[in-house]
């Protein structure tokens, strides 16, 4: 089904050439020629996008947004706006509007700006679900996201939720691999036991020998006393071993044979010592280079990847960022004693557009500084924006004269389309999957811009 789209005006010929540019993009249009006309038709249509003029009688775009607003806080809606009644746009959009327009401005800008308002509008549906469901199962621990490699994963992990398979989860640092794991543990036959967690690439090879398989009194200078390890301690339970990539040869073989004798002998003892564990492992690296290259015990990759599952990054997973955005909104209104809804439109563009080469983590520590900063309940640019960001750099412009909102915007936007055709060479397409947004939109930008 094609987007609906409300176009409110009260000049009859712009409500036809907007009717018929926005149909051509696919859109299913509906035009009103008064605020009240239009309010009519929102009563017996749920519309994806409003778009509104604001100077029109007696009901003006204002007043129609307002209207909307107090039965509807997610409805999408643009004004348009003379140019002499710029305060009035500002007006709509503290007000909630995603957008406004300066007439005369070109149909395809209304057409890209709608595309946009329209995704916004569809993130945050999905997200008043996601809220519903999480109401409904607020018993029941979550792994967080809709993406569809997300969802078989989860798909994957109930399947195998009881079995005592190993599984290895990879994926670039800061993607959730430690929740992935918990998840694992949470909704298995071993939940009320044990989970124990342990950095591979954190210790050093005899302290995590220790720390894994215990020690007898006077193994070692200050082994004063003997000392249970943690895949004893976790009998009945689960063991996450992190950064797995990171052990060295002589603890891959002596990992290798607890799991597959499941027993272990401490450090410095004799006696072997029986244990009943599942193991989930995690790692940044790519063990099956690893494994080519020989610094990986190919059996022992086996042992622990029963059930391989590779988490995206968060980069090809935006889908989930307005989920991840309201979690830790949640998590730090909760912790800091704040009172934050949501972004605005602009800052949440911001982070739609980013690249978050830090993934989830990144976005958790940019959100608690937002959370932190900002004196409003909603978000905004001047709250995500700081010096020390890394997402202020990839898309704040520099701005050296005071600018309007809509010089501003597109500053960002040429910024952007900058730094994603320089981080790829050049390449179009890989530039568009960058900036989250189709090949086409990225093409529009261009011509908009006269970027060459």
């Amino acid at each position: 089904m094609p987007d609906k789209i409300l176009l409110v005006d009260d000049e009859k010929d712009l409500l036809s050439i907007l009717k018929k540019s926005l149909t051509r993009q696919g859109y299913a249009v509906q035009t009103a020629e008064s605020g009240e006309e239009a309010w009519s038709a929102l009563s017996e249509i749920m519309f994806d996008l409003v778009i509104s003029d604001q100077a029109m009688k007696p009901v003006d775009g204002l007043e129609l947004l307002q209207r909307i607003r107090s039965v509807d806080h997610h409805q999408p809606f643009i004004i348009m706006t003379g140019a002499g009644s710029i305060e009035s746009a500002v007006e709509a959009m503290r007000m909630g509007a995603f957008n406004y327009i300066t007439k005369p401005f070109k149909t395809q800008e209304l057409a890209l700006l709608a595309g946009r308002a329209i995704e916004y509008g569809k993130l945050h549906r999905r997200l008043e679900d996601y809220d519903s469901r999480e109401k409904q199962n607020a018993s029941t621990p979550m792994v967080i996201g809709n993406n569809p490699v997300i969802r078989q994963m989860l798909s994957t992990i109930e399947k195998i939720a009881d079995s005592e398979a190993s599984i290895l989860i990879q994926g670039e640092t800061g993607t959730g691999k430690s929740m992935f794991a918990k998840h694992c543990h949470q909704i298995g036959s071993r939940k009320n036991k044990p989970f124990f967690t342990i950095d591979c690439g954190a210790l050093s090879e005899h302290l995590l020998e220790s720390e894994l398989f215990g020690h007898a009194k006077g193994a070692f200078t200050g082994a004063v006393r003997a000392k249970r390890g943690l895949l004893e301690e976790a009998q009945g339970g689960t063991i996450f071993l992190d950064e797995i990539g990171e052990l060295s040869p002589s603890t891959q073989v002596k990992l290798l044979r607890a799991i597959q004798e499941k027993e272990i002998k401490p450090v410095g003892g004799n006696i072997p010592i029986h244990i009943d564990v599942r193991f989930i492992s995690a790692t940044s690296r790519n063990l099956n280079e690893e494994v080519e290259k020989g610094g990986f015990r190919k059996d022992l990759y086996y042992r622990l990847a029963v059930i391989p599952l590779n988490l995206p990054p968060l980069r090809e997973r935006k889908e989930d960022l307005v989920f991840f955005v309201d979690h830790f909104i949640h998590k730090f209104n909760k912790l800091y004693n704040k009172k934050v809804t949501a972004l605005d439109p602009g800052a949440m563009q911001m982070i739609m557009d980013s690249p978050w080469k830090g993934n989830i983590r990144e976005l958790e520590n940019i959100i608690e500084r937002a959370v932190l900063l900002t004196d409003d309940t909603v978000i905004g640019l001047d709250s995500l924006c700081t010096q020390a960001q890394p997402v202020t750099t990839y898309l704040a412009p520099k701005i050296d004269a005071p600018l309007s909102l809509k010089e501003a915007v597109e500053q960002a936007e040429i910024a952007a389309i900058r730094k994603a055709l320089k981080e790829t060479g050049g390449n179009r397409s890989k530039a568009a999957k960058i900036l989250g947004i189709s090949r086409r939109t990225f093409y529009d930008k261009l011509e908009i811009h006269h970027y060459k």
